[in-house]
Parts: C-alpha cells; sequence; structure tokens
C-alpha cells in the first residue's frame, strides 16, 4: 500500500538513487531483521521494512561511493560511540524524517518507544539532540 512511496521519500531524503530494480526480501522465523540479504522475520512490520531498505540504499556500491566522505566525517563525530549506534544515527535520522512526513509524529513517537537494544535507544537520543534535518545534512551534503 506504502511501498512506493516509501522508497520514493527514502530516495529523496537522501539524495541517492536506486540501483536494483528488484529487492529480494526473504521471510523467516528466528532472525533478527538485516539488510543484506533483505530479511525479515514474521513479526516484522512497515516500519522495519523501512529501516531495512535504509540501510540497503546508503550500502548500494555506486551510493556508498557518493556519501563516503560524508559518512567518515560524521562517523567522526560520534568515534567514542559503537559501532552499532553511529550507524543507526543516521538510519534513524532517515526513518524520523520518512515516519513524520508519511505517517506523522505519533507514528514516529510509536517507533523509539519500541526500541529494547540500548544503542538503538542511545542512537535515537542522539539523534534527537542533533536534529534529523542536521544530521542528513552532513550526509548529503554535495549531493545533488
Amino acid at each position: 500500500m506504502h511501498g512506493k512511496k516509501i522508497l520514493s521519500e527514502i530516495a529523496k531524503v537522501t539524495k541517492l538513487n536506486w540501483h536494483e530494480k528488484e529487492i529480494v526480501v526473504y521471510m523467516t522465523a528466528g532472525v533478527i531483521p538485516y539488510f543484506d540479504p533483505l530479511t525479515l522475520n514474521l513479526r516484522s512490520d512497515i516500519d522495519i521494512l523501512t529501516h531495512e531498505l535504509i540501510h540497503r540504499i546508503l550500502s548500494e556500491p555506486e551510493n556508498w561511493r557518493r556519501i563516503k566522505g560524508n559518512w567518515v566525517k560524521l562517523m567522526k563525530k560520534y568515534k567514542n560511540e559503537p559501532q552499532k549506534t553511529k550507524t543507526h544515527i543516521v538510519v534513524h535520522a532517515i526513518h524520523a524524517v520518512i515516519l513524520k512526513k508519511l505517517f506523522g509524529e505519533e507514528r514516529l513517537k510509536r517507533e523509539k518507544k519500541a526500541v529494547r537494544d540500548p544503542k538503538y535507544i542511545r542512537s535515537w537520543k542522539i539523534t534527537d539532540a542533533d536534529g534529523y534535518e542536521n544530521i542528513i545534512r552532513e550526509l548529503t551534503k554535495g549531493l545533488k
């Protein structure tokens, strides 16, 4: 129902293009969702899929070449944070903008509240403190 809007909004917010014509999604029980190969569990919802798709667009080789310099600068800013937290600062900033635009503030609040992993919780706190738009601006600086 929201698939095309979500894919389009991810591309718009990141200023990156989708290079894959088709993304295979695996569904299985007993795993934590991850993006490569894109694998979801039976409890995954559209917000989890969106999260993994954000990872996916950032990691496409053509896109990674475009953002790598900005990414390295951003990661230096958070050098004292665990790797998982650093990576998710960017992912959560992008996700926050998409959730707010497509589904509203309440949906974003619900997504943050659902997080249990302390490293994810920390990344949301940093994202809130530093501002979603500021983080995205640093990531996409110089991109058209």
